[in-house]
């Protein structure tokens, strides 16, 4: 049998967990976190959160998929139909965490309008994405389309080339 690349869509605040559990089945399992630094009680705090809260990322066979369904900690499983294209976003945001950590932002929805580009310098060389424009702030906007998710990080507007 083949393994099949699925998106578990998992119940509130349980992310963590349900990574525990592939971790522990010895399934593949991908977590992107952000980090994020709150103050409490006039101390900063240093979390490490989920960057699409509510979704984990892993590859089963379907009898694996039936137990993780079975720990109650799923909504839903969401099949990949195109698991290379999920793969290539994955990497993307992945290399743009390690790049510039903490300056990454969560967008509510899918970025769809401005110029689709690829970065041309800089540790983010390579990535495509979409571009925002906030005065002379740039960001570039990498997609998950299979979650209608985004990340956006800033860059200079001269690393930046449109793509046709």
């Amino acid at each position: 049998m083949n393994r099949a690349w699925y998106v578990l869509h998992v119940k509130p605040r349980t992310e963590k967990k349900v990574f525990a559990y592939l971790e522990r089945y010895g399934y593949f399992r991908y977590l992107p976190l952000m980090v994020k630094i709150t103050k409490v009680q006039r101390r900063k705090v240093r979390r490490e959160l989920p960057l699409f809260p509510g979704y984990v990322f892993t590859c089963l066979l379907p009898d694996e998929r039936i137990r993780m369904l079975q720990t109650n900690l799923l909504v839903r499983t969401i099949h990949v139909p195109m698991p290379r294209e999920m793969i290539h976003q994955l990497r993307q945001i992945k290399r743009a965490t390690r790049a510039v950590g903490a300056e990454m932002k969560k967008l509510a929805n899918t970025f769809k309008e401005g110029d689709y580009v690829r970065v041309t310098a800089g540790p983010l060389r390579g990535t495509e994405g979409y571009v925002k424009y906030d005065g002379t702030q740039a960001s570039i906007c990498l997609n998950v389309e299979i979650l209608g998710s985004a990340v956006e990080v800033n860059i200079s507007p001269g690393d930046i080339q449109k793509m046709s």
